[in-house]
């Protein structure tokens, strides 16, 4: 489990030097980054696409000592998964992220994610989007399901 302590420096590092963090994200994590830079995340703003970005700097970082491969169809498998929980319109967004949380191993690194997409200037729309593609991310990286 990835510590909160070792999130807060990768946070620290990131921010030091975001241009080379960006670099080195898209160089080690082609096909996912190619994913975020891609058209399903045209309807976010600009913020919202930092925050998207700056989230998933961090989680790659955190996550990057277990050398799992992106692997595209296991992304898509979690992600409908998550995407099946957050459509369940009976449930308050609050709701839904306790679920998600329900069990997760990862969870430091889902609260730091929870805990970006707090500020009032991020849609519920991106919330989602980028709740749902962070745990997949998280997911899919993972070396054992979390």
């Amino acid at each position: 489990m990835i510590s909160e302590s070792t999130i807060e420096q990768h946070i620290e590092n990131i921010n030091a030097d975001v241009d080379s963090a960006i670099m080195y994200f898209v160089e080690k994590e082609k096909d996912f980054s190619s994913f975020l830079l891609g058209d399903d995340f045209h309807l976010l703003t600009e913020e919202e696409k930092h925050t998207l970005l700056f989230i998933h700097l961090v989680l790659h970082k955190s996550l990057e000592d277990n050398e799992t491969p992106f692997d595209v169809e296991r992304f898509q498998a979690k992600e409908e998964n998550n995407w099946t929980l957050i459509d369940d319109k009976s449930k308050s967004w609050e709701e839904k992220v306790n679920q998600l949380f329900e069990g997760f191993a990862e969870e430091d690194l889902l609260a730091f994610t929870e805990d970006m997409l707090a500020d009032d200037e991020i849609s519920q729309l991106a919330k989602e989007l980028i709740f749902v593609t962070a745990k997949s991310y998280i997911e899919s990286k993972a070396i054992q399901d979390v």
